[in-house]
């Protein structure tokens, strides 16, 4: 069995129990529901549990602005400005949503699910099923906890389960680690060791920063010397 690090999935930090709304829930519902639950978006959901939007705060306060909106162009983005200004409008959640949902499934990795929020420029992302109905949902905030890892958690996973996958032994690597910076010192028997350590530590969930004064024995990168014709 692989000892490599375990990966964090958005399911190991998505809130499973959500509120939702169905797409002819009142704009005053809407609001209601948010500050109820403190929470910041809406998934809405058809009759089978399928998401099919999500209305954040941000949908929502497009309201306050309808005067602006309608008395105000956007020559640079008018397909933007239209939306903005059928959504200020809108009476229920189907008119208001951000549609479609921007999606994931539960065993996606936390890096993954980062790289999309970036992509697609979203706080949230709705959590689905092998069947497409909704599971949960991850925000930005769920994303960082998993830097709230302990000093000592990160240390432990390092020195028993990481440097022994790698076949090394653990007493000549020190490995401190202070505010999730990991420093790595001692000597190895090769370079490649010293590179292979220092890329799988960066990449276990919670590590901040790598901090690699590993030393080796000998140069396994060095190029074999080339044989003599005959």
């Amino acid at each position: 069995m692989s000892m490599l690090p375990r990966h964090r999935t958005v399911a190991d930090v998505m809130t499973a129990r959500v509120h939702v709304a169905s797409p002819l829930t009142p704009f005053k519902l809407l609001v209601r529901l948010i500050e109820e639950n403190r929470i910041s978006a809406v998934p809405i959901v058809d009759q089978t549990g399928i998401p099919i939007g999500v209305v954040s705060e941000s949908d929502l306060l497009l309201k306050e602005r309808r005067g602006e909106l309608e008395s105000e162009g956007d020559l640079l983005h008018p397909r933007r400005r239209q939306t903005e200004r059928a959504k200020a409008d809108g009476l229920v959640a189907q008119d208001v949503m951000t549609s479609p949902p921007i999606t994931v499934a539960a065993d996606t990795r936390l890096v993954e699910a980062a790289r999309l929020m970036q992509e697609r420029n979203v706080r949230r992302l709705v959590v689905v099923d092998d069947r497409g109905k909704i599971a949960g949902i991850v925000s930005r905030s769920d994303l960082l906890q998993v830097f709230l890892r302990s000093d000592e958690e990160l240390r432990e996973e390092i020195i028993d389960n990481l440097i022994p996958t790698l076949m090394l032994t653990p007493e000549p690597i020190g490995v401190e680690v202070q505010y999730n910076v990991v420093t790595l010192h001692g000597e190895v028997d090769r370079k490649t060791d010293v590179e292979i350590l220092g890329r799988l530590t960066r990449e276990i969930d919670g590590v901040v920063e790598v901090v690699n004064r590993l030393n080796y024995r000998w140069d396994d990168t060095a190029a074999m010397p080339a044989r003599e014709a005959w």
